[in-house]
């Protein structure tokens, strides 16, 4: 029996150009632009095909491994990365979700501002002053 509808877009060749954009960091809306196709059809696709899904994931997490990675390798060289790092991977340190779901209960300081105060010598301070943050 012949198969009716259009014939689908789904080709090694395209199916590697999202690998590779995946693999690159892309976004699945931005791979799925760069390979010619909608990330609706994207999202059939992986959802039809288990092991087609399973292979995206995979890709993306392997990228997102690699960037811990260079962050964590680079944290000697940068410490605000690991601020970054931690802000972004833990809720507890990223300022902006403490200030919404705390916005009536306290003030929030960024982690950064605290590690820039720690690092200011004492001799340049006037006088002291106490900053109550509860």
């Amino acid at each position: 029996m012949p198969k009716n509808g259009r014939p689908t877009k789904r080709t090694e060749e395209i199916e590697n150009k999202l690998f590779k954009a995946l693999g690159n960091g892309l976004s699945r809306d931005s791979a799925s632009k760069y390979a010619g196709i909608g990330k609706e059809t994207l999202l059939r696709w992986s959802k039809k095909d288990a092991t087609f899904g399973a292979k995206l994931e995979q890709i993306e997490s392997a990228w997102e491994l690699r960037m811990v990675e260079a962050a964590t390798d680079g944290i000697a060289k940068q410490p605000k990365l690991a601020v970054d790092l931690l802000e972004r991977r833990r809720s507890s340190w990223n300022k902006d979700a403490q200030t919404t779901e705390s916005a009536n209960k306290r003030n929030t300081i960024a982690p950064q501002l605290v590690i820039a105060l720690c690092n200011v010598p004492e001799s340049s301070a006037k006088e002291a002053h106490v900053i109550d943050v509860q």
